[in-house]
């Protein structure tokens, strides 16, 4: 199957810009036929419009929008998705 779009966003945090996209698409793991979504952050170059580094991703439940916002009120308030290591 294809890797469906759901929501894309870009948020900023003082100065800097983060592009956040989450898609469903078919999980990776050996046997599992479920699909789910994929939520994944970039540093974002709004002048060129072009994704940097990847900085995170994570997945949720499939018709799920809830992370994606989080993330984004994570990334606003924060510059950074809390509870990520790095």
């Amino acid at each position: 199957m294809s890797n469906d779009r759901v929501i894309k966003s870009y948020v900023w945090h003082n100065d800097k810009c983060f592009f956040v996209s989450t898609i469903e698409r078919d999980s990776s793991a050996a046997g599992d036929t479920l699909r789910f979504n994929e939520t994944i952050v970039w540093e974002y170059d709004w002048k060129t419009a072009e994704r940097g580094k990847q900085l995170f991703d994570d997945g949720s439940y499939r018709g799920s929008v809830d992370r994606h916002l989080e993330i984004c009120r994570d990334i606003y308030k924060h510059g950074k998705v809390m509870g990520d290591d790095e």
